[in-house]
């Protein structure tokens, strides 16, 4: 682990520090770590590393042990329903309060977005399709002004795929694409109402196929 070069490091750079760990695999889904050999291999004090650590277990991605220790949590089908839930309920609010300044050119880069994540179907590294899906959703997400909804909403999304790198499959990926080809008709059409309802009700409705199902529960 690479000691942080910084006197008085703010909590929010230890939170990005541990992030970026737990994304690179550093720690892996399951796994314990002693929080005083972590700060002593960060180099970093234990108020803002436990600042951080506090924080990223409010977001999920881990949990404090009671014996001065933290476990990176692993994501269960049952959270990946809850999570699925509710970006479906945060995306479709967001949709209804920004569809006045979607037009053709919102509409023209999502489709181009939704183009580049279908060349990106067959790269081993699901890194790229994962960005582009990121990406995809953006496009209208970032219309809103509601910092604390975006926040929430793209901590969520980091847990389904920046922090697991799991392949959930080819079945998976392609239902992806072709509902948001289904969305941007619609959107397109002008019935925003509507793309909001098949977001909530159709796109963010968890099912799983046999390889989603395998990659979660065997992830490489």
């Amino acid at each position: 682990m690479m000691k942080l070069n910084s006197n008085g490091l703010l909590r929010s750079q230890v939170y990005d520090h541990i992030r970026k760990l737990i994304q690179e695999g550093f720690f892996k889904p399951g796994s314990a770590v002693d929080i005083k050999q972590m700060s002593s291999e960060l180099g970093v004090s234990r108020t803002p590393l436990r600042e951080a650590l506090l924080q990223l277990q409010f977001e999920g991605f881990l949990r404090l042990l009671p014996q001065r220790g933290i476990r990176i949590n692993e994501l269960s089908l049952d959270e990946l329903h809850e999570i699925y839930e509710i970006l479906g309920g945060l995306e479709s609010r967001v949709l209804i309060s920004v569809a006045n300044r979607i037009g053709s050119v919102e509409i023209k880069k999502m489709r181009d977005i939704n183009a580049q994540m279908a060349d990106s179907f067959k790269n081993p590294d699901v890194t790229s399709f994962y960005d582009y899906n990121l990406k995809f959703h953006a496009v209208f997400l970032d219309l809103s002004t509601n910092n604390q909804l975006l926040r929430y909403a793209y901590s969520l999304k980091q847990r389904l795929y920046n922090f697991t790198k799991i392949d959930y499959g080819p079945n998976w990926k392609n239902q992806n694409i072709q509902e948001h080809l289904k969305f941007l008709d619609i959107l397109e059409f002008g019935d925003a109402r509507e793309a909001a309802d098949f977001l909530r009700d159709v796109h963010w409705v968890f099912q799983y196929s046999d390889d989603f199902l395998a990659a979660t529960q065997n992830p490489a």
